[in-house]
């Protein structure tokens, strides 16, 4: 037979630095679920604000590729580059100022089809967009300037300026 005094559970010692440690693996515990917190919520920011910020690029891309048509256009016809100024307005779209995507071009000078074409395809492509054509008889340098709505009042409109 066991004696009776050997059933007994013997209390454990521990050192007097592991006593004093107790409960210091919980706040651990929540000071990191904290910080994770903090960062996932960084993460959520940034996914939230990705769309807007790839919109604004994309349109910033069109208005210079836009610009970059209508110069081309005007080197093609460099003998009459005083018929492409367009003063500060709305683009005017052919379906009764918006955007036609079956839109042809049917005006009596090359100048004027390239306008309207530009104009078109400016309305298609950046709705509600102002541009401005100017061009210096004097030295040759054409100024393409468009403005639209971005959403942002500290972005600047594009302006794509060359000498033809």
């Amino acid at each position: 037979m066991i004696p009776a005094n050997a059933l007994t559970l013997k209390r454990r010692t521990y050192p007097a630095a592991l006593q004093k440690q107790s409960g210091l693996g919980l706040i651990e515990i929540l000071i990191t679920v904290l910080v994770l917190g903090i960062g996932i919520l960084g993460v959520a920011s940034t996914q939230v604000v990705s769309p807007q910020m790839n919109s604004q690029s994309q349109s910033r891309s069109q208005a210079v590729l836009l610009a970059e048509d209508l110069l081309d256009r005007i080197r093609a016809n460099s003998d009459n580059p005083g018929a492409y100024a367009l003063g500060q307005g709305d683009a005017q779209g052919a379906d009764g100022g918006g955007c036609a995507t079956a839109f042809v071009p049917a005006n009596a000078s090359v100048a004027a089809n390239d306008i309207a074409a530009w104009e078109n395809s400016l309305a298609c492509l950046l709705p509600e967009a102002e541009r401005t054509v100017a061009v210096d008889m004097l030295t040759n340098v054409v100024t393409v300037t468009i403005d639209w709505d971005q959403n942002d009042q500290a972005m600047n409109p594009v302006v794509v300026r060359t000498q033809i």
